[in-house]
């Protein structure tokens, strides 16, 4: 069998599903078993590594001969098939497949970088909204705060919010949660993260070095050396 770049991802995913996250094939005892749990984690990588819809990815896996016989994809799963895996499948789940991939990478200390980022949850525009809707003024999205290991560049924990909260409140579980599975040398955020606690948090909790961007001084400053330098 030809190994595209395609077999080389499913099957380095493969590996990580099977040797190192223990995912079972099946969710449910009593499941259809058309198709494992193993194959919808892969088809659904694959579906975001090519930035495809679920309706057009399915037609464009009809065209991939060599995916298909790797998967052993008794046929092509129908596009509704994934999008209802998606909306059932848990967060401890995807943990599991995060902290996996953490393990096999080998970083013996995590060099953390912590960011936030918003997604409109509907595709029409804010005019289209306001005309149809204009009581509802207020933009509804969905914000992801990541962390990962800038010099790995592997995403060790995630958290997802529908409310426009601060960045900062998301900041210890995701840090500890990284700690949880790895140790941390050194933590990087930006001025959303500004505030002492943070510091004292990184330094004294988890044994390691802060460095946030201070708002005012355009520069990143270490643990208590902000508040020293706004004292003065």
């Amino acid at each position: 069998m030809k190994e595209t770049r395609y077999v080389k991802l499913a099957k380095s995913l493969f590996h990580t599903l099977v040797h190192s996250t223990r995912i079972p094939l099946y969710l449910h005892r009593k499941s259809n078993h058309v198709f494992t749990v193993w194959q919808h984690i892969t088809l659904l990588v694959i579906r975001q590594y090519e930035n495809k819809s679920y309706r057009r990815f399915t037609d464009w896996l009809e065209e991939t001969y060599y995916l298909q016989m790797f998967l052993q994809l008794s046929r092509i799963p129908h596009y509704t098939t994934l999008q209802k895996f998606t909306e059932r499948i848990q967060n401890s789940l995807l943990e599991k497949v995060l902290q996996s991939f953490i393990v096999l990478s080998d970083i013996i200390h995590a060099f953390v970088g912590i960011d936030a980022t918003g997604f409109k949850i509907t595709t029409c525009s804010q005019y289209y909204s306001e005309i149809i809707d204009t009581k509802q003024k207020k933009r509804k999205y969905t914000k992801i705060s990541i962390g990962s290991d800038v010099l790995k560049q592997i995403i060790c924990n995630i958290k997802v919010r529908r409310s426009s909260k601060h960045d900062n409140i998301d900041f210890k579980p995701i840090i500890s949660k990284i700690f949880s599975i790895i140790p941390i040398s050194i933590v990087v955020a930006d001025k959303g993260y500004d505030i002492e606690s943070n510091h004292q948090y990184v330094r004294d909790h988890l044994n390691a070095y802060s460095l946030l961007f201070h708002h005012d001084m355009n520069m990143y400053l270490y643990g208590r050396l902000m508040d020293d330098i706004e004292r003065r």
